[in-house]
């Protein structure tokens, strides 16, 4: 009766629970970790954790297993608009797994630096690598994960990469969806102005919304097709000033995100261009702050969200599997807001 007394009321054990439950330890653990148990063996286990109070060693399971308990997270700025809601994904499917993160900016200050990385990768300081929005220069870390097989999953890569898990959105019905929803306005001078023109998601949504004008029976005139130095609010900046220098005949633009989008109308409307009386504006990201301003940003809202957790739960999964590889597309949603409206009557040239 002592003995007993005394098992009961220490720390519970994996084999306590086998003891108490008649069963192996080896059934214990197959039970733990979501293996083949039979569903009477399953019932007893679960009930006996649960009057027991038994609690997992996490810490132990990843020592057994050679793992850290830990995955990095690498992204230009952990400031960007639309990382947040990836990272509170990411974070809520941690949540579920009692392992931690670390986090990495390759511009935390201000210069492109990826040593901080490049150490996670050569010391194993993490299981896996989730890689955010990474781009040519990204090239050498890439293939340093590959190189020592260390799980990697990337979210909207700028470039296409093999043997690594992707997740993204479906940029071409994203531009169709807005080239739809500009001709149903009445638009039929419309203008592109993307990020890099290197960039993936940049010529997936400017394909979509050429096809989506020809099948408007529109075009999209090359001449008014450009391309950012980067995705940020100050390239739309910029973009702004120099378009808006001369002339302008088009009455709807589409920039390759929302920052673009909020730094063109920010000095476009400094200037006098009404939007959307004189011109409509449109963006992609569905990134809070277009919501805040006036006019509220016409954009495709892609749920990132649910991407942060899809990619972390990928993450896991090639954790388990190295040779399973996936690319995850996301379905995207208009949001229409009040930067977008019919055309002009009669648009006249505006200049600063």
């Amino acid at each position: 009766m002592t003995s007993s007394k005394r098992v009961t009321q220490s720390k519970p054990t994996i084999a306590t629970v086998a003891q108490h439950a008649g069963v192996a330890v080896s059934t214990v653990s197959r039970f733990l970790n979501g293996h083949y148990v039979s569903k009477e063996a399953r019932a007893r286990l679960a009930e006996v954790i649960a009057e027991l109070g038994y609690v997992r060693s996490w810490t132990a399971r990843n020592l057994s297993l050679g793992l850290r308990g830990c995955v990095g997270v690498v992204v230009d700025s952990s400031q960007d608009l639309w990382f947040t809601q990836l990272l509170a994904g990411i974070e809520e499917e941690l949540s579920t797994r009692d392992t931690s993160l670390m986090l990495a900016s390759l511009e935390l200050s201000g210069r492109y630096d990826p040593r901080i990385v490049q150490q996670w990768i050569r010391e194993r300081r993490v299981d896996g690598v989730i890689l955010v929005k990474s781009q040519r220069r990204e090239r050498p870390l890439v293939h340093e994960c590959l190189e020592a097989k260390l799980p990697t999953v990337m979210v909207a890569p700028d470039e296409a990469v093999a043997q690594v898990n992707v997740v993204r959105c479906d940029n071409r019905a994203a531009g169709v969806a807005v080239a739809h929803h500009l001709a149903n306005l009445g638009h039929k001078r419309i203008a592109f102005a993307g990020g890099p023109e290197h960039s993936v998601d940049t010529r997936q949504r400017l394909t979509g919304l050429r096809e989506g004008l020809e099948e408007r029976g529109l075009r999209l005139d090359p001449k008014r097709v450009s391309f950012c130095a980067s995705y940020e609010a100050d390239a739309g900046c910029q973009f702004a000033s120099e378009i808006l220098k001369t002339p302008f005949d088009f009455t709807a633009l589409v920039t390759g995100n929302d920052a673009l989008a909020l730094g063109f109308m920010r000095i476009a409307q400094q200037h006098g261009i009404r939007i959307p009386e004189r011109l409509s504006v449109a963006g992609f990201d569905s990134i809070p702050e277009g919501a805040l301003l006036w006019p509220g940003l016409t954009t495709i809202a892609q749920p990132t969200r649910e991407m942060g957790r899809a990619a972390c739960q990928k993450l896991f999964e090639a954790i388990a599997d190295p040779d399973q590889h996936e690319v995850l597309v996301y379905p995207v949603d208009l949001v229409v807001r009040e930067s977008t409206a019919p055309p002009p009557r009669a648009a006249m040239p505006a200049t600063l």
